[in-house]
């Protein structure tokens, strides 16, 4: 059977093309022995080809068929996408901007992965292509661009060390991919998933996770998305004053205090508080509240404090994020160590935007208490979006080889959110107005009490930090 390649604009008059193998298309004529209406007609009859799908010779005939259609010199153009393949292999077909590609999946895990489709392929070809009879002209980035879940780049993702999210009440959760994109998308790693990521973690249907990271070092495609959603939805939390019901203490406080009144709710810009030596700047206000989403965690109950801290936003932030200083405000702590770090650079732009993202292993002993209580959690610092301040939010994080490899002499507990908003003082640049949300599960505190001793760590919080200033 003999077929005719016509070469690509960019690979003819004899330039030499820089493009990868990968990037070829042809056009491939049909048998012209094969009897065929359409080409009685006049009509040119080809096979629109993307080749190699592995890196392989364009010569070798181991094209993908992207479709079929008829050219003619005058008249429509009649174009038949061809289905979308079915891989049962360790390809994938990701959009080209998360990195997607050969997965190869540990843990014993089925990759059944089927193909992207072509059917954007014949709006493209309209657009681009002039006097088909002639010369088909085919835009190789716009084909590109139809056809991104072809892109094949090698990525392995080893679940079982994987760290894994939960993002089931992130409203702010973008998908990201684009629109209309027809792609099966490997869970947890390219998109959310109400799978559980271990045995150790009891099925809910309305839950859902993402891996933060392959296993190997490197960040899973959705997890920027997903720790983006985070720091929105923490930040909502703090500032939404449905939320929160103030404790009858603080209650007082602000009905003697204007300068608090003005203070608490403030969204952008530097924070106008109670002036250095005054009475009021060592005060704490506190509030209670609950997520109503309905999901992991709404149970309990969680806390809200806010109070000045004379020490610099900068130099504040740096406090909370250097693990050998932990002991300075936490007496009970046991130390804390990183587990990953995704990115450390507030200044310049990367994966997860301008950031500090890691996960840290921590651990304290409270009084009374035979077992240390373990906690490991994702911390995501970024700038204010008015560059004002500093925002960190925390999640608990979990790894299927941690819960198989427990040994019981530690109980884990969960920060299910945690948010620190830190502001710059208006007038003094070595101040900060500090907003505190506590959400925390923990199998040593029975729910009776949980509310009480949320309230009170909320102050002795502040206390602690001040006594370093």
């Amino acid at each position: 059977m003999g077929k005719t390649k016509l070469i690509p604009r960019w690979a003819r008059k004899g330039r030499k093309s820089k493009r990868k193998s990968n990037e070829h298309f042809g056009v491939v004529d049909l048998d012209a022995d094969s009897v065929d209406p359409r080409r009685e007609a006049g009509g040119k009859h080809v096979v629109i080809t993307s080749f190699p799908l592995a890196g392989g010779d364009p010569n070798a005939g181991g094209g993908l068929s992207l479709g079929s259609g008829v050219f003619p010199e005058n008249g429509p153009v009649l174009f038949h996408p061809a289905p979308p393949p079915t891989i049962c292999s360790n390809w994938s077909t990701a959009s080209n901007f998360s990195g997607s590609g050969n997965i190869s999946i540990s843990d014993e895990e089925e990759n059944h992965l089927n193909g992207g489709s072509s059917r954007g392929l014949l709006k493209s070809m309209k657009s681009k292509s002039k006097d088909i009879g002639k010369e088909l002209k085919v835009d190789i980035l716009s084909i590109k661009k139809d056809i991104a879940g072809m892109a094949r780049v090698p990525i392995s993702f080893v679940r079982k060390k994987s760290l894994f999210l939960r993002t089931a009440d992130l409203v702010n959760l973008d998908h990201p991919y684009e629109e209309g994109t027809r792609i099966d998308l490997h869970p947890h790693y390219h998109r959310p998933s109400s799978d559980t990521p271990h045995d150790g973690v009891d099925h809910d249907p309305k839950e859902e996770w993402v891996a933060l990271d392959t296993g190997e070092g490197t960040h899973a495609p959705v997890a920027p998305y997903a720790v983006d959603a985070l720091a929105k939805s923490g930040f909502d939390s703090a500032m939404n004053r449905s939320m929160w019901t103030l404790n009858r203490p603080s209650e007082k406080i602000l009905a003697r205090s204007a300068a608090w009144s003005a203070a608490i709710w403030q969204m952008k810009g530097k924070v106008r508080v109670p002036p250095r030596g005054s009475a009021d700047e060592n005060d704490v206000l506190v509030w209670s509240g609950n997520f109503t989403h309905g999901l992991y965690g709404s149970d309990l109950p969680t806390v809200r404090a806010e109070g000045v801290v004379n020490m610099a936003p900068s130099a504040l932030v740096d406090l909370l994020l250097d693990n050998s200083r932990v002991y300075e405000y936490n007496k009970m702590s046991l130390g804390r160590d990183d587990v990953l770090v995704l990115q450390d650079d507030l200044e310049n732009d990367g994966p997860f935007g301008q950031s500090i993202t890691k996960v840290v292993r921590s651990a304290s002993k409270p009084p009374l208490v035979r077992k240390s209580l373990e906690f490991v959690t994702l911390m995501h610092v970024r700038k204010l979006e008015d560059g004002n301040g500093y925002l960190i939010v925390s999640r608990a994080v979990t790894q299927a080889e941690e819960a198989i490899n427990s040994d019981g002499k530690v109980m884990r507990s969960e920060i299910l959110m945690g948010v620190n908003i830190i502001r710059n003082v208006e007038g003094d640049d070595n101040r900060a107005i500090m907003i505190n949300v506590n959400h925390i599960r923990s199998p040593m505190i029975p729910m009776m009490i949980a509310k009480k001793i949320g309230l009170s760590a909320a102050v002795g919080f502040f206390t602690d930090l001040r006594a370093l200033c």
